[in-house]
This record gives C-alpha cells, sequence and structure tokens, in this order.
C-alpha cells in the first residue's frame, strides 16, 4: 500500500496494482487451503492490517484501493462457502466500516477548504438515508428485530461515501485510477467463475461480485467502440469476452440478460450520437451478443452435472423462455408477491427495514426472510411510495448526468466511461427487479464511487461552460 501511493504518478501504476490484485487473491486461496473455516477470521484481520497501514499514511489512493479489496477480491469460493453464515456477514462488513470511518476521518482532517453544499446525486441520497433510518428507528420502537435493522441501513449508509469520495477525488487521475483497478478486478473474477465452475470445481458458484460484471462489460465495450488503436482494441476485445463469459458461466439467467441489454444500450447511444442509428444495427448486436446463450448450452457440463438442474446449463438457458417451470423463479413471485401485499397494508410509508416475510406455499424453511429478490418492490415494500419515489429520483438523476456528461464532455476517455456506466446502470435498474443488487450488498460502496465520478465530471463541465460565458461576457 505504502508504495502504492509512491507509484500512483508513475507509468508503471496500472501493472503494479494489477500484481497487487493477484498476490492478494494468492494470500487468500493459500489462508483458505491452510485454515479451512478459520480462513475467516484470519483474512478480516488481514484487511484490518491493511487498514492499518493506510491510515498511517493517511493516502486518498489507499482508501480506495483497499475500498476495492474489502468489496470486491475475497475469493469467490469465500463468498460462496460462508455467504449465508451470520458471523461471516459480520466479519466482511467491520472492516468495510473500519474503512469508511478512516475515509470520513481522512475527510474532516483535510487542510482543504471544506464545503457541505448538497449537490445534484448528492441530495437525493441524504434523504432516503435519513428517511430509511427514520424507519428504522420507528422499528426499533415497536420492537422489530434490532440486529436486521442495522444491517439493512448499513448498506443505505454505504451511499454516504459519495461525500468523503467527492470531496477526496478533486482530480481526474484519481478516477482514471479507480476505474483501471476496478477492470483488473472484473476480469480477475470472471477468471474465477470461469475456472471454478468448469475447470475445477464443475459446480455452479455465484456470488454478489457478480453484479458488476455487466457493468465492466459496458465499460470495456464502449471503449473498443472509441479506441482507434488496433492493438489496444483487440486487448479490450479479448478483456471483454473473459468478462461475459464469466457473466454466462456464472448461471445467473438475469445476469445474461443484463449483461445482453448492456451491450445493446451502450452500441445504441453510440449510434445515436454518432448519428449511425438504424434498426439493422440493433438486430445484428442483439444476434451476436445472444450467440454465447446457444454456444455454451452444452459445454463444461459433465453427466453428473446434468442430474441437476440447477447446475445445467442447457436447462436454465431453456428456462429464460419458460420460467413457470422454474421452482426457483416461482419461488421469488411467491416471496415478491407477499410483498406487494405489505406494501398494500401501508402504502405510503412502508412497513419498515425490520418487517420480513415467510414462505408458505413452498415451505422450505421457517426463517424469516427480510430481502427479496426484487430492488424496487423492497424498497416499496420497506419504504412505500415515498421511499420509491426517492430511490427513483437518484436513479433518474444518475441518468440524466450521465447522459448529459456523455453528450457535452470533449475528453474522449470520460466519453466511453460515462457511456458505459450510462448503459451499465440501466441495465443494474433492470437487473434490481430480479435481485437484491441495489440494495442488499456491500458493492453499494462502490456505487457510490461511480456516482460520485459522474458528479465530478458534470460540475466540471457546467463550471467550464459558466466560466466560457462570463470570458465572452467581458470580451
Amino acid at each position: 500500500m505504502l508504495l502504492a501511493s509512491r507509484l500512483f504518478e508513475h507509468k508503471y501504476y496500472f501493472s503494479f496494482f494489477a500484481f497487487l490484485i493477484i498476490t492478494n487473491l494468492l494470500f487468500q486461496f493459500v489462508i483458505i487451503l491452510a485454515a479451512s473455516d478459520n480462513s475467516i477470521y484470519i483474512l478480516v484481520g488481514y484487511n484490518l492490517f491493511l487498514l492499518l497501514i493506510a491510515s498511517y499514511k493517511k493516502s486518498i489512493n489507499n482508501l480506495f484501493t483497499l475500498l476495492i479489496i474489502v468489496n470486491f477480491l475475497p475469493l469467490i469460493y469465500l463468498n460462496n462457502e460462508f455467504h449465508y453464515h451470520f458471523t461471516y456477514e459480520i466479519l466482511t462488513a467491520f472492516p468495510l466500516f473500519l474503512l469508511i470511518l478512516l475515509s470520513i476521518f481522512q475527510f474532516l482532517l483535510t487542510s482543504r477548504d471544506l464545503s457541505f453544499k448538497l449537490n445534484y446525486l448528492q441530495k437525493p441520497i441524504i434523504y432516503i438515508v435519513i428517511y430509511f433510518s427514520v424507519l428504522g428507528v420507528v422499528g426499533m420502537i415497536l420492537h422489530q428485530n434490532t440486529i436486521w435493522i442495522i444491517q439493512q441501513l448499513f448498506h443505505f449508509y454505504l451511499y454516504l461515501l459519495i461525500f468523503p469520495i467527492s470531496y477526496l477525488f478533486y482530480k481526474r487521475d484519481f478516477y482514471f485510477s479507480g476505474f483501471s483497478f476496478l477492470l483488473i478486478i472484473s476480469v480477475v473474477i470472471a477468471f474465477e467463475y470461469i475456472v471454478l465452475n468448469q475447470l475445477i470445481l464443475n459446480f455452479r458458484f455465484v456470488t454478489f461480485q457478480s453484479g458488476f460484471l455487466p457493468l465492466a462489460s459496458g465499460v470495456i465495450f464502449s471503449y473498443i467502440l472509441y479506441n482507434k488503436n488496433t492493438i489496444r482494441r483487440i486487448v479490450a476485445t479479448v478483456l471483454l469476452l473473459i468478462v461475459t463469459t464469466g457473466a454466462f458461466v456464472t448461471l445467473t439467467r438475469t445476469l445474461w440478460v443484463t449483461t445482453i441489454l448492456v451491450l445493446i444500450l451502450v452500441w445504441f447511444f453510440y449510434l445515436k450520437s454518432e448519428n449511425k442509428l438504424s434498426i439493422y444495427k440493433i438486430i445484428l448486436l442483439v444476434i451476436i451478443v445472444s450467440l454465447p446463450l446457444y454456444l455454451i448450452r452444452d459445454m463444461g457440463v459433465s453427466s453428473a452435472q446434468k442430474k441437476s438442474q440447477i447446475n445445467n446449463v442447457e436447462y436454465r438457458t431453456q428456462s429464460v423462455a419458460n420460467p413457470l417451470e422454474d421452482s426457483s423463479f416461482l419461488m421469488r413471485v411467491e416471496l415478491a408477491y407477499y410483498a406487494f401485499q405489505r406494501f398494500l397494508e401501508n402504502p405510503v410509508f412502508g412497513k419498515g427495514p425490520g418487517d420480513f416475510l415467510k414462505y408458505q406455499i413452498f415451505n422450505i424453511n421457517d426463517a424469516p426472510n427480510y430481502y427479496i429478490d426484487n430492488s424496487w418492490l423492497y424498497i416499496l415494500w420497506k419504504g412505500g411510495l415515498v421511499g420509491f419515489l426517492l430511490f427513483a429520483w437518484l436513479y433518474i438523476r444518475f441518468f440524466k448526468a450521465s447522459y448529459f456528461v456523455f453528450k457535452n464532455t470533449s475528453d474522449i476517455r470520460v466519453k466511453y466511461i460515462s457511456l458505459g456506466l450510462l448503459g451499465g446502470f440501466i441495465g443494474l435498474s433492470f437487473l434490481g427487479f430480479l435481485s437484491p443488487l441495489l440494495i442488499k450488498y456491500k458493492t453499494n460502496a462502490l456505487i457510490a464511487f461511480f456516482f460520485a465520478y459522474i458528479e465530478f465530471e458534470r460540475l466540471k463541465i457546467v463550471n467550464d461552460s459558466r466560466s466560457e460565458k462570463t470570458l465572452s461576457v467581458k470580451a
């Protein structure tokens, strides 16, 4: 970490972080092999050690690097094995919580002048956090489960990282280095899925990290469209193939559809901006990006695996067209129905974060379910129409800001990143109808980073435009 901060302006910065990621993964793998179940505690201690180093150095880049490490880098195998263990949830959240405190302290202790003016994307985030905090307090007063209320509020509080990130990342290069780091990690995660699912364990693995593969696909594809260097486009195409293949071998059908949607959206906005839009080109892209669904349906599936529908590529491919015959889809529908009924009981303010549901038809177990596989319906259920409108307000503003940056920037790097984020987050919003990605996982901390970046570029364009108008008036 100390070396990372010194290499930030160095030409080998990108290569060094690639080395850092691989080293971190190998270190985790050795710990898992040596310590088995106790690896949870060792890895949490390892993350805390890295945090202490970062706080000692007081480097912006160290904090962001560790933010991504804590969120993204735990091995897919580790997350899959212990994801539903409550102890694992608490232990992995603790380093992130400490990291947030360090970021806030660095934000408060900085020598730059502080400004607490709420900007375009910061305002709805503040309102969302305050609103759900009030609902949480009311739930505690009504003797709802305090631990689960705190856990859910914690994921909303991760959006607040937009404030220290926006303030500390006051240079464009800081954001560009962050995006480089994220793309490396996305490729590593995709490669993990390919290796674990197809070559080593021949078993379906899927964790929250898979949700950002469509976003990475969008940014890489946008880079390919705008970059004119042949060699770089070839390298980017290879990386795109790795990331999209990683998304497909998760055997998560919503991820398949989302990845295809993101690529279509990126190409659509690109063609529209270049005045090259035609229905034939859109149809061609749909055919091209849908080919992997056909090509992988029988690849890497052993006879033993075909006996299990959940691990069967062909079954899960066919079930996209026949969802009513799939038990996992029907289970989601059951809980979604109950959640909607709860929403109707208090449509204005919802039932609060302490409310829960139980299966009745499928009757898997008697455990309470505080989340459902639908981010938007979750907001309606827990926060009512008020919460839903606040959440929709935030994402609509983000889409408008992303498109504004994409249309008005003169920097080619900003253009392809903003385009990738625009298409990627529209895709993730669609995924939110079939996944709790937008409200449940630690990836909200990374969403805050993307929001901070778009807000940075939006303000830069607005301020530059005002400066030009001022100069023209004086002239």
